[in-house]
Formats: structure tokens, C-alpha cells, sequence
């Protein structure tokens, strides 16, 4: 029975390998003697530049000329303490001939007793710890290991995801390299004088191999990454390459060391930066792919690159760079941090400015190195001079040539200004009906994003899609949703700048709608008003005029018709009515209309007459005292009418009363006069009641003042 590779068994057994690595290369590093010497090269001469525990006392700045045991004696030589041999033997001769000095030092040091014969004569007795203590290993050798270790877990969890990723397989190859290359080098590289010649030779031939694997397994990755360049089999012939050079200076093929071990590793990094070069511009128009892309290019040009420039070139010119070379592993961090979030496409739409920022600057940090080098080592100016005149023309050639850079990668794409913009989603919002708003609203997305395509959709909110390649914007205000892909013509993914500009447009258009909406709320309750107005008051008055008795009758009402008609036309663009005004206008239409039918009038009025009244409740108040005194007039045989009014608070009370012969309340609720004056006072929010006065009716109503509008409204 076949068990599947779970992630989380994956990862466990990346751990268990990690962390057997970590204790094997501790446990090799720490099972050596130690004297408590810390040596360095001098002016061709081996000095002391640092001793404690068993060397203490020793003089610090003296040269160590050589160290004896009862069986043997070493003349110390500058090449014995070399962290690296890689890039300071030279030759396999001269590698060889250190390999034995390595292995007889560490004879020496494994006596129980030491003497250190320096420069002066002297001789100091030591007498060297069986094994090295923890705490004096360096911080080197800690960033070393580290770097394995984190390398090769960062490429564990990436395959963990991926396993079947052709791109994922080759970056945990490279994280088993790191893990050989970097801790191995960190035992030899970090010793304290010498280890045995065959211990020695095994750590760093292995350091090399995982070195060779490390640059074969980021050609062959850029061969089938971002998108696959040529056969599938390309990518293992080219780690066959490099495994078969290895094999070949193993053998003995080369003479030079520094070339066996330099020159093909640099020919693999230059052809990663021509591989990147190649996916960068067949990318021009994928822009999912571009991004993936950038997170390679800006840990590799940052981590490898700088590598390559101030460690490996310059040991290809004879120049010993070996006791940076430990500190500088942590670069390699960087690159397997961007190659991992660009395997698992992590916020591609995330890159944008900053990535071209850091691009640009680390070329000019180049730029100010590079000139800084050719004054300081071509031209031999003093270091003084030589940074002076690098920042010169770098400031003079450089600054400007950024600024260029920049503008025509970032320069501003959507030139239409704020308030045209506003004008135009003002003018979708707007749109009279038949207008194709959808085609307006579109062509105001696509003028903003340039999407090579636009598609509807139903889907609410705004979001990214397809790892940044389509932007969804919800529909709104009866506009169907769409889905814009490709920004800039296929040039770009979108990001979190296009959902903020995507929202901004969105809240335009929608305040825009608001706006309309209630412009057309306000223009149907008008329009309610006004019909209700005609219906209730013009229409029934018509009809009772057309059907009057008399003439003295018909004209009278034609007359009330002809004033409610205006009241309605003035009502619908006069924001308010002085309380006062509107029941002096009353009261003198009421005694008109009892002056022919000889019923006496009292009208009284107490409190506030400064108050307003809204069209709406002027109407109400208007209507009821003209339906009652109507009524009064046909059907109460009254001699008398009284209608009291009382400001109270933010209302009116009214009461109207005659001396008639009254009638029975309940069986009147269903009178067409009594139904328009409650409908009246309900629709203004008022009260409405009807009664027995003894003798005669009384109404009594009570109407809110009312909202008052504004002239400009």
C-alpha cells in the first residue's frame, strides 16, 4: 500500500533533515581541540589578534611563528589560516599542499600540550581543551547554517503546495544544495586553526558540489519558470553539466582551482540573468506572469547578483574575499523568499511601484559602487576622492536618468481630471430614459483602466480576480455588474490602487443616483399632492357648482374653485404660509360665504401668530373649515357658526361649531364631506374628531404645523 506525501508529512520530514544536518554540522564543529586562539594573515605573517581560556596571557598582536607537540612541530604559513581555499589556493597543487598542512596542525593540536613560538623567540605552553566549547563558535558560522536551514525549509514548504510543479521539484534540488553548501562551508570556514586534512577536503568538496547544484538547479528553474523554455529534458541536461564538471576537477581535468570552481558557477548566474531577460520580455503581454517574474528578478538581482559582484568576481581577479563570504550566504534567504512567493503566485498585484523602486535604487547603489571602484582601484585616487566623484556623476548622470525611468513606467495614463470625470458619471446617472447607460458607464471603466476586455457579471462587491489579471465592479442604480481584464492593455495586473479607484467611481455614481432619486421622489410626491389636491378639492367643487341650484350658488363656488386652483399652483413652489396670514385669508372667505345665508360667524384665535404653516397642512386647514362651514350651510339649519382656533406648541387646534340640529356621529363616518377631511387631516398627521354640540355639530381637528421647505427646495 503506497502512502500519499501529505504536505504535513512532507514537511516533517523536511524538519527531520534540517535538523539532522544542523546537530551533524554542530556536533563536526564543536569535536575539534581548542586553544583559544583567534588567528589572522598580517603582512604575510600569522598574528594573534585575540586569545583566552587555555591561551590566555598570550600577547595579542604577536606572530605566531609555529606550534609543536612532543611528535611534531609547523611552521605557521598566512595560507594555514584561510577560511576559504576555493577562491585563495590558486591551484590543486597549492590546495593539496594545504590539505596536509591541515592534517598535520591538527596532529599537533590534538597533544596535550602546545607550544606557540612567536616572533620574538618566545615560547608559550598551552595545553588545548579536548573539545571546542559551544560558545565559542563565531557568528559566522550560526548565519551559515542558518541560511541551509531556512533555504532548504523555505524550498520543503513550497513543494509541500506544489509537488507536482516542475518549478516547485527544482527549488527544493537548489534547498538540498544550500543545505549542503552553506553549513559545510560554516565548519571549515569557521575553525579555529586547522581540522583533519580528509574532514576538511570532504566539507568543502561537498560545499562546492552543493554550489554547482545550487547555480544548475536556477538555470534549469528558469528554464521552466516562469512559462517552460524548450524540451522538458533541458532543464536535467543542464544539472547533468554541472554535476559532470564536478566530476571532472574531482578527477584532476584542471589545473587552475579558482577556475575549476569559479568559472562555471559565474557562466550559470550570467545565464539566469540572460534566461530572466528572455521571460521578461516574452511576458510583455501576460502580465500574471510578469509578476511572478518580478518577485524572481528582485530576490535574485538583489541576493545572487550582489553575491556574485563582491565575492565570487572578485576572486576571479586574484583578490581574497573568503572572510566575507559567510556573512554574505544571507542573501541567499532573499532569493528563496522571492522565488517562493512567486512559485505560489503570492499577491502578484502587490509588485507594482515599490518592486521597479527597489529595482531602481539597487541599480543606482551599483552604479555608485562601480564608479567608486574604477576611481578608487583603476584610476588609484584616494578613497576620499574617489566616493566624491562617483556621487558627483552619479548625481550629474544617474538622478535625471531615474526620473526618466520613472515617468515612463509610472507616468499618469488616465489624464482625465476629477471634475470631468464627475461630469461624466453625473451624465450616466442623469440620463434621460432610452439612453444606453450601461454602454456610457462602461466606456467611463474602460477609459479608467484600459482593459483589453469587458464582460458582464453578476456578482456583488469589488474585487480581484485571477490573481490580479480582472477586476470585478458591481452593478449599481440598474447598471449590470462587469468584469475589466487585463488593465493598461494587457501591460499590468490590477492592484489595490484600481479597487480604490473602482470604489471612488462606484460612491460617485451612486451619490449621483441618490440625488436623482430624490429629485424624483420629491417630483412624484408633488405631483400626489397636486392630483390629490385637484381630486378632493377642484374636482368636487366642479361637480357641486355643475349641479347648484341656483346661480348666486354656482357662482359662489366657481369662485372657491378658482381660488383652491390657485392656492395649488402657488402651494407647489412656496416653501411656507404665516400661520396669521392663512386664517385672516380664511376667515374673510368664511364670512363671505355665511354673509347670504344670514348664519352669524365667531371666529376666535389665541395664541402664537407668528408660526408657519407648510403647504401641505395650510391645505388640511383650509379644506376642513370649508367642508364644515359647507356643511353647516346645507344640512344644519344653524343660525349660528362658531370656529375656534388655539396655537398649541407645534400645531393648531381647531374647533367648529353651529347651533343646527346636529346628528348622530356614527351614523355620518361614512359621509363623502367627513371621509376627505379625516383622509385630509391623517395625511398631514394630524387628528380628527366629530361630536355633538347640544345643540348642533362640532368638528374638532387638530394640524401640525408641518415641515417648511426651503425657498431653494
Amino acid at each position: 500500500m503506497s502512502i500519499k506525501a501529505t504536505p504535513s508529512l512532507i514537511l516533517s520530514m523536511s524538519a527531520l533533515v534540517a535538523a539532522a544536518v544542523a546537530i551533524a554540522m554542530i556536533f563536526a564543529a564543536l569535536d575539534q581541540p581548542w586553544t583559544g586562539l583567534s588567528l589572522a594573515s598580517r603582512d604575510n605573517a600569522v598574528v594573534i589578534v585575540s586569545a583566552r581560556g587555555p591561551s590566555n596571557g598570550l600577547p595579542q598582536g604577536a606572530v605566531v611563528e609555529s606550534l609543536s607537540s612532543q611528535a611534531h612541530t609547523v611552521r605557521l604559513e598566512p595560507i594555514d589560516v584561510a577560511p576559504e581555499p576555493d577562491g585563495a589556493m590558486g591551484d590543486y597543487g597549492t590546495y593539496r599542499r594545504f590539505l596536509d598542512r591541515q592534517e598535520r596542525l591538527s596532529r599537533v593540536l590534538r597533544a596535550e600540550t602546545v607550544d606557540v613560538e612567536t616572533g620574538d623567540g618566545k615560547i608559550f605552553s598551552i595545553n588545548p581543551e579536548p573539545q571546542r566549547p559551544l560558545g565559542s563558535l563565531p557568528v559566522a558560522f550560526w548565519v551559515q547554517l542558518s541560511v541551509g536551514v531556512f533555504a532548504w525549509l523555505i524550498a520543503a514548504s513550497v513543494f509541500a503546495y506544489r509537488s507536482a510543479d516542475v518549478a516547485a521539484q527544482l527549488l527544493l534540488l537548489s534547498g538540498a544544495a544550500t543545505l549542503t553548501f552553506a553549513p559545510f562551508a560554516g565548519v571549515y570556514s569557521t575553525r579555529e586553526l586547522a581540522l583533519p586534512g580528509t574532514l576538511f577536503q570532504w566539507l568543502n568538496d561537498l560545499n562546492f558540489l552543493g554550489g554547482s547544484l545550487f547555480a544548475a538547479c536556477f538555470v534549469a528553474l528558469l528554464l521552466n519558470y516562469p512559462r517552460r523554455i524548450g524540451p522538458s529534458w533541458l532543464g536535467l541536461a543542464v544539472v547533468g553539466l554541472f554535476l559532470a564538471w564536478f566530476a571532472a576537477q574531482q578527477i584532476g581535468v584542471f589545473e587552475s582551482m579558482t577556475f575549476a570552481r569559479r568559472f562555471l558557477v559565474l557562466i550559470g548566474l550570467m545565464v539566469t540573468f540572460g534566461l530572466a531577460g528572455w521571460h521578461w520580455f516574452a511576458s510583455r503581454r501576460d502580465p500574471a506572469t510578469r509578476a511572478a517574474l518580478q518577485w524572481f528578478l528582485l530576490s535574485w538581482v538583489v541576493g545572487t547578483g550582489v553575491f556574485a559582484l563582491f565575492i565570487l568576481l572578485p576572486q576571479m581577479f586574484g583578490i581574497d574575499t573568503s572572510a566575507l563570504q559567510g556573512y554574505a550566504f544571507l542573501l541567499f534567504l532573499l532569493v528563496y523568499g522571492g522565488l517562493a512567493f512567486g512559485i505560489l503566485r503570492y499577491r502578484l498585484f502587490d509588485l507594482g511601484r515599490w518592486w521597479t523602486g527597489a529595482i531602481v535604487y539597487l541599480v543606482a547603489a551599483l552604479t555608485l559602487i562601480a564608479f567608486d571602484f574604477l576611481f578608487l582601484f583603476v584610476l588609484h585616487l584616494s578613497a576620499e576622492m574617489s566616493l566624491a566623484l562617483a556621487l558627483l556623476v552619479c548625481g550629474v548622470l544617474w538622478l535625471p536618468l531615474r526620473g526618466l525611468i520613472w515617468s515612463s513606467l509610472f507616468g499618469a495614463r488616465d489624464t482625465t481630471t476629477e471634475s470631468d470625470r464627475f461630469r461624466q458619471i453625473t451624465d450616466v446617472a442623469l440620463a434621460p430614459p432610452g439612453t444606453d447607460r450601461q454602454a456610457d458607464w462602461q466606456a467611463i471603466l474602460s477609459d479608467a483602466f484600459r482593459p483589453l476586455q469587458v464582460e458582464t457579471q453578476g456578482e456583488k462587491g469589488v474585487a480581484l480576480e485571477q490573481e490580479g489579471l480582472s477586476l470585478r465592479v458591481p452593478g449599481v442604480d440598474g447598471l449590470t455588474g462587469l468584469r475589466l481584464s487585463h488593465a493598461d492593455e494587457g501591460r499590468r495586473l490590477f492592484g489595490p490602487r484600481d479597487i480604490d479607484q473602482a470604489l471612488h467611481l462606484l460612491d460617485m455614481l451612486t451619490a449621483a443616483a441618490e440625488s436623482r432619486q430624490a429629485y424624483e421622489k420629491g417630483v412624484l410626491t408633488e405631483r400626489t399632492r397636486i392630483a390629490r389636491d385637484i381630486h378632493d378639492n377642484i374636482g368636487a367643487q366642479l361637480l357641486s357648482a355643475l349641479h347648484s341650484p341656483t346661480t348666486d350658488r354656482k357662482n359662489l363656488m366657481i369662485g372657491q374653485t378658482l381660488s383652491d386652483l390657485r392656492d395649488i399652483i402657488r402651494n407647489a413652489t412656496r416653501p411656507g404660509l404665516p400661520a396669521d396670514e392663512a386664517l385672516a385669508d380664511l376667515r374673510a372667505e368664511t364670512a363671505e360665504r355665511l354673509a347670504p345665508t344670514e348664519i352669524a360667524l365667531e371666529w376666535s384665535v389665541r395664541g402664537n401668530g407668528d408660526a408657519v404653516l407648510s403647504p401641505e397642512s395650510a391645505q388640511a386647514l383650509r379644506s376642513v373649515v370649508r367642508e364644515a362651514v359647507s356643511n353647516i350651510i346645507r344640512h344644519a339649519r344653524a343660525t349660528k357658526a362658531r370656529i375656534d382656533i388655539e396655537h398649541i406648541g407645534n400645531g393648531i387646534r381647531l374647533e367648529i361649531a353651529d347651533n343646527g340640529h346636529g346628528f348622530v356621529p356614527s351614523a355620518a363616518t361614512s359621509g363623502i364631506g367627513l371621509a376627505n377631511m379625516r383622509t385630509r387631516v391623517g395625511s398631514v398627521g394630524g387628528l380628527f374628531e366629530v361630536a355633538t354640540a347640544q345643540p348642533g355639530t362640532a368638528i374638532r381637528a387638530t394640524v401640525p404645523l408641518g415641515e417648511v421647505r426651503s425657498a431653494a427646495e
